[in-house]
């Protein structure tokens, strides 16, 4: 899938699953430190293939990260090689692609920095009715996921490697995602004190 033959992503919708399945595991990240990341690069015309997965080293482990649809965000953890042939649905040669390690330069500044924390990132769709002016919210989401580092200063805003969905591709920024009120933040170090209140 996403031109990776044994990527096997497992989508979740909300920010509870997301966190049931993967919070003693993001948990243990906490003071760790990302050294480096890769993303898919098509060759011929020199972009970033932002469909395919994002991946964050972290203690020598690769987590893989990847939003598909308008709402669903995936992580896995090694579960394919960095080695193995990529192949864009069948474009083989038409579309060559390749790994770029620390391929977003912007990035690049966040690396080796201890994280301090980990947020779940949701969105709240909402749409409003024209001829009554109405509004509709589909509840939040679960959206991308946000690792926060020390400022650099008091001004510092560039203190994040976020991953998320950009409306059915990967999006990834060292700022603070914001879209309104529309996107949530759920820490994972205190979830579970929160769900007990």
């Amino acid at each position: 899938m996403l031109g990776i033959s044994s990527y096997k992503p497992k989508f979740q919708t909300t920010a509870e699953s997301f966190i049931n399945e993967h919070q003693s595991e993001l948990l243990k990240l906490i003071g760790k430190k990302i050294t480096r990341f890769w993303i898919m690069w098509e060759t011929n015309d020199d972009i970033w293939m932002n469909d395919a997965p994002i991946i964050l080293e972290i203690e020598n482990k690769r987590y893989e990260f990847t939003a598909y649809q308008l709402d669903e965000f995936s992580l896995t953890i090694n579960s394919f090689e960095l080695s193995e042939k990529l192949d864009w649905y069948g474009m083989g040669n038409e579309m060559p692609l390749e790994w770029r390690e620390n391929g977003k330069q912007e990035l690049i500044r966040n690396l080796n920095k201890p994280i301090l924390d980990i947020r779940i990132l949701t969105y709240n769709f909402i749409s409003e009715f024209v001829e009554s002016g109405e509004k509709h919210e589909t509840g939040n989401t679960l959206t991308g996921i946000e690792f926060v580092f020390k400022k650099d200063n008091k001004l510092d805003t560039e203190n994040y490697f976020s991953v998320y969905n950009a409306l059915d591709q990967n999006g990834i920024e060292k700022i603070e995602i914001k879209q309104g009120n529309q996107i949530g933040r759920i820490s994972i170090t205190g979830y579970n004190n929160a769900q007990k209140q």
